[in-house]
């Protein structure tokens, strides 16, 4: 008896929050951010996406796993050691922001429930180093004053750090009077507008400014130290005679300094001060090319506030790719300008963040019938498969040797075969390699495109006959295929699909589906890198690419040469090839046939026979021939 496939598995792509988490849900969605970080999947040591060979070591970079990093963050925000600075080095869409926001949550409160959350995520990953983070945390119960800064906002970053440490001070219930009298042009400007509140003109000006429907509301924005609405403000008073003249430190080294002293330490509310800057190196930018916006030299008095408070302010900054990169993107004018910031910054201790796609897809598919499960993939004939299939992945993909997981039988088993489950290993070997090794997706580009192959095959039925269902043909979809045709147009990557997108457009309804799955196949197998030794042993691979037995995979690898002409298979580079702009065997003898019978009639076409007939065979004429002489016989 069948079963649909969304009856025992789900994707869980409410997990991934549309593909974006952003950090400034720490500050400005509560809920969201609960939910985000709870949501996290990390990876241990032993779970690495990328190996230290394929990032090599000539640049320094430290290879580091999701689970080792938060511990680092932690030890160093809670004095275990004095590593004052660290950059965290990953490429675009692969989840550095749902990190930085899964570390300030965990550190804003500690021993909360949320936190056990986390910790019970880190535990999946690797027990021991939850172990010790909650052994850590438990003992000393000190949260940390967690500045979440997002660099895609053009914002001065002096008011948006005194923001949010007076937001973290204020919920905590502290006193604010140390940060009032550091900036006090913002409760002089408070107590004008309450002492003004009987001037109908003057707040109808304000509110009309500030875009607000009460005083109480711009009071309570400038009580926040809203810089903005200061402005506003500031403008209305002058219009109207009334000058600000208080002014003190207003500088983000006056405003972290201030806050380590008065917040952080032994006794007090904080153990430290905790920086988490997304997208670092874009504000880098920004600072440079728009310093009146961002503060003149304001990265500069950052990185001199975390370095006078080595011990209780900690800096963690999330980058694309190195510092020097954000270099060549400006404009030559202000290169000096920003390699001010750059020769600081790249002091800091640098860690390449590892991904782990399979475990994640693990995580985000929802096991709903695990007995069925279990039947089919519990059993030693399914351990064995499992170890034949490892074994073939290594031989023609031999890339996956680097990856630990791809070569440890037991963890082979349980997280890409039976985790990854509907997926066949070589589909989702095909996603880690586009999102981590072929650099043609990102990697929530790589979960979004599971998630539409989900939809699609939600209704499909099983029966366990088949220990896979989803094939790495099934995942070259439409989009995929755009994708793929992006980037060769780039350069650099063949064009195989583009042969494949012609050949379709031309012959496309004369396919049977198992022609399109073996063209599917020849495409994905030049963008993993097949490796094979001879003709039969590409078959195979093809074969386990389309979820055909090899038999027919043969049997329409040979159709399509011999019917179609348009696969071909290439002895020196070991590979079939699809021939975009070939002519079919039946479209070409149809083709001679349509000429012959347009140009010749039936007497046409025998007086052609005949002629070209003597001109083609020597042989073919009148012999001479002694026979009858011989034998005297007369002819008349």
């Amino acid at each position: 008896m069948s079963t649909l496939l969304g009856s025992v598995v789900r994707f869980r792509g409410d997990k991934l929050f549309n593909g974006a988490v952003s950090i400034d849900w720490f500050d400005a969605d509560e809920k969201k951010a609960a939910a985000a970080s709870a949501a996290f999947v990390f990876h241990g040591p032993t779970y690495h996406g990328v190996s230290q060979a394929d990032i090599g070591s000539s640049h320094g970079h430290r290879l580091q796993d999701s689970a080792s990093f938060v511990k680092a963050v932690v030890d160093h925000c809670y004095g275990l050691d004095d590593v004052p600075f660290t950059l965290a080095i990953a490429g675009y869409g692969t989840g550095k922001s749902h990190l930085a926001l899964t570390i300030g949550r965990l550190l804003d409160n500690p021993t909360g429930s949320e936190a056990d959350s986390i910790l019970a995520g880190l535990a999946a990953a690797d027990q021991n180093i939850a172990a010790n983070l909650r052994t850590l945390l438990t003992d000393t119960k000190q949260p940390c004053l967690v500045l979440a800064l997002n660099g895609m906002r053009s914002v001065d970053l002096a008011s948006e750090t005194t923001r949010q440490i007076i937001r973290q001070v204020q919920k905590r219930g502290l006193n604010t009077r140390p940060l009032d009298e550091l900036r006090p042009r913002f409760k002089q400007a408070e107590s004008l507008l309450r002492m003004a509140k009987d001037n109908l003109e003057l707040i109808n000006a304000v509110l009309s400014a500030c875009d607000a429907s009460t005083v109480d509301e711009i009071i309570a924005k400038l009580e926040q130290q809203d810089d903005a609405v200061y402005r506003q403000v500031n403008t209305v008073l002058e219009q109207h005679n009334i000058r600000i003249s208080a002014y003190g430190g207003e500088s983000v080294r006056d405003v972290i300094d201030l806050a380590a002293r008065e917040y952080c330490g032994v006794g007090k509310a904080f153990k430290s001060i905790l920086i988490l800057f997304d997208e670092f190196g874009r504000y880098t930018e920004f600072a440079t090319t728009r310093s009146h916006i961002a503060g003149s030299g304001a990265l500069q008095d950052l990185f001199e506030a975390v370095q006078n408070n080595t011990g209780k302010v900690c800096f963690v900054g999330f980058i694309q790719f190195e510092l020097n990169a954000y270099v060549q993107r400006v404009a030559v004018e202000h290169r000096n300008e920003i390699m001010r910031y750059v020769t600081r910054y790249q002091t800091a201790n640098k860690a390449f963040l590892s991904i782990n796609l399979e475990t994640l897809i693990a995580n985000l598919i929802e096991k709903r019938d695990v007995p069925f499960l279990d039947s089919m993939l519990n059993t030693d004939a399914a351990r064995e498969e499992s170890m034949q299939i490892m074994s073939s992945i290594g031989k023609w993909f031999p890339s996956s040797q680097h990856h630990h997981l791809w070569q440890d039988d037991s963890r082979f088993h349980n997280v890409v075969r039976k985790g990854c489950w509907p997926l066949s290993p070589y589909a989702v070997w095909l996603l880690f390699h586009l999102a981590a090794a072929g650099k043609h997706l990102q990697e929530r580009s790589v979960l979004a495109l599971l998630g539409e192959t989900f939809d699609r095959f939600q209704n499909y039925p099983i029966d366990g006959s088949k220990s896979s269902v989803l094939w790495p043909v099934d995942l070259l979809t439409e989009s995929l295929q755009h994708e793929l045709i992006s980037s060769e147009e780039s350069g650099q990557q063949g064009a195989i699909t583009h042969s494949y997108a012609s050949a379709m457009a031309r012959h496309g309804m004369q396919f049977m589906t198992d022609h399109i799955r073996i063209l599917q196949a020849i495409v994905l197998a030049a963008k993993m890198g097949l490796r094979v030794s001879h003709k039969n042993d590409a078959t195979a691979a093809l074969a386990a690419l389309a979820g055909l037995s090899v038999e027919i995979a043969a049997g329409n690898l040979q159709e399509l040469s011999d019917e179609f002409n348009i696969v071909e298979w290439d002895e020196g580079f070991k590979q079939f090839d699809i021939l975009g702009d070939a002519v079919p065997k039946a479209q070409f003898l149809a083709y001679i046939r349509q000429r012959v019978n347009s140009t010749y009639d039936v007497k046409g076409k025998a007086n052609l026979f005949s002629s070209k007939a003597k001109e083609w065979c020597d042989d073919l004429g009148d012999r001479e021939c002694d026979f009858g002489e011989e034998n005297k016989i007369s002819t008349t």
